[in-house]
């Protein structure tokens, strides 16, 4: 086929990212849609005067930018919607058992020796207490009473989510969560509020079910209430899914009176909330959840991965009344129940205590790192949470995240672009998320720290600079 780039193209920098990003644009405006077939290599370089070779960059670059898929003997086409924009994200590199990267890249609470320990003596509890009915377990599909009882107790006098044991259900993770919540009140082609970056996990959901996602305006307390209501407006979404507390990956963290007000809107256009609550431990006490407002028409998804260790998959979904016998058949299709062994192990947890104290030692254990990023990254503009996971740095105007992404990891660190945290196929904010908690040694944390702030402070190589 034939397109015209030429009114895309920025003036200035290195033609193969001027192409992609020119694909991007391109994109943005409608010009180019999902599943258009692009020119050849050679083609599309003899329409722009360029050297097949820059062209051949590009498309490599528009690929890692997820815009472009290429298929072997059929071409280079515009991405539908499929899971291409967070494949990048996903997919780890080649294993390097000598050199490991230092990963700042996964949202990972940080896990010491001690947690180890916590978790074998757990175990030693559990051969003495866990209950027949464990291993019994066939048909109580929302879990099993008395675990349902001791979540209960829990989401309501430590997170403050409404509600009974009877509209509480136990679910493999808080993305399981999401998955069964969202599946009970939306539909294929229904459309789906969020805030404008959003988790990725999300954005894959949306793929998976066929929803339509939307982005909304957001700012450092998270979503624009005003843009919001104006969304609700135009877009008559079926349920708006949001992030109230860490929003991931900007940490974004609504005050209580953003969440008054975000909730009156919600209230005002009645559609859903699905509330991703699962960072609520990582923020002091003393902000109620958003289904605290609005229990009638509310879901609150959480779970124990960010606070605890990840891989207790424990996950607790909160369900209006009125939704209960649409929900219960989701969760059936999709898990039938979830693990009742990794619930007892959580229920003693719950019951001892253990699960607040070591939230608060998470909260304890972030805060350094923050303060440590702060020292190594001074002079950069940063936004951040005082105990949150990640870091949102914004780049000097010398680099392009993808560009600093790509020499980081020749250097042995490992960070994430916004790329694959953008709801619109829009150009992404020049800025990258550092993710503190993965690291268990400090040393390594610091050294990964300081060499992103050499880079930072250094011109991109000429290899990245060069013009063909």
């Amino acid at each position: 086929m034939t397109i015209d780039l030429t009114p895309y193209l920025p003036a200035q920098g290195p033609k193969y990212l001027a192409i992609a990003r020119a694909l991007s644009e391109a994109v943005r405006q409608g010009e180019l849609t999902p599943g258009t077939r692009l020119p050849t290599h050679r083609q599309l370089a003899e329409s722009l005067g360029v050297s097949v070779q820059t062209v051949s960059r590009a498309y490599a670059q528009a690929e890692k930018m997820g815009l472009v898929q290429a298929r072997v003997g059929s071409g280079t086409w515009i991405n539908t919607l499929d899971d291409a924009r967070e494949s990048e994200y996903l997919r780890g590199g080649e294993p390097r058992p000598e050199a490991p990267l230092i990963d700042l890249s996964i949202a990972h609470p940080v896990c010491l020796p001690t947690h180890h320990l916590r978790f074998r003596e757990a175990l030693a509890d559990l051969a003495e207490q866990a209950s027949p009915a464990v291993i019994d377990a066939c048909r109580p599909i929302a879990g099993l009473p008395y675990q349902r009882e001791c979540a209960n107790g829990w989401l309501q006098d430590t997170l403050g989510v409404p509600g009974d044991v009877e509209n509480r259900i136990l679910v493999n993770g808080a993305a399981h969560g999401l998955m069964v919540a969202i599946a009970t009140v939306v539909q294929h082609g229904d459309v789906v509020l969020t805030e404008a970056l959003t988790d990725h996990g999300l954005i894959a959901l949306s793929r998976t079910l066929g929803f339509q996602l939307r982005g909304v305006t957001i700012d450092a307390e998270g979503i624009v209430p005003e843009a919001l209501d104006a969304a609700c407006r135009r877009f008559q979404p079926r349920a708006v899914c949001l992030t109230p507390t860490h929003l991931n990956p900007t940490g974004a963290t609504m005050s209580q009176a953003r969440r008054d007000a975000v909730a009156e809107v919600i209230a005002r256009h009645g559609v859903w909330l699905i509330e991703d609550d699962v960072q609520a431990l990582l923020e002091p006490p003393g902000l109620t959840p958003l289904t605290a407002r609005l229990p009638r028409q509310s879901f609150h998804v959480t779970s124990l991965t960010k606070i605890t260790v990840p891989g207790l998959r424990a996950g607790y979904l909160s369900v209006p009344h009125s939704q209960l016998h649409h929900t219960l058949p989701r969760l059936r299709a999709t898990s039938w129940m979830a693990t009742p062994l990794i619930f007892e192990l959580a229920n003693i947890w719950l019951n001892d205590g253990t699960v607040i104290a070591m939230a608060s030692e998470q909260r304890g254990l972030l805060a350094e790192r923050q303060r440590l990023a702060a020292h190594c990254l001074q002079g950069h503009d940063l936004s951040a949470r005082e105990t949150g996971l990640h870091v949102w740095l914004s780049l000097p105007s010398a680099w392009r995240a993808e560009e600093l992404q790509q020499q980081a990891e020749r250097e042995g660190l490992s960070i994430t672009t916004a790329q694959p945290f953008m709801v619109d196929q829009s150009p992404p904010p020049r800025r990258v998320r550092l993710s503190l908690g993965a690291e268990t040694d400090m040393a390594r944390l610091k050294c990964g720290l300081e060499t992103l702030a050499r880079l930072l402070n250094e011109a991109p190589p000429p290899m990245l600079q060069i013009v063909y």
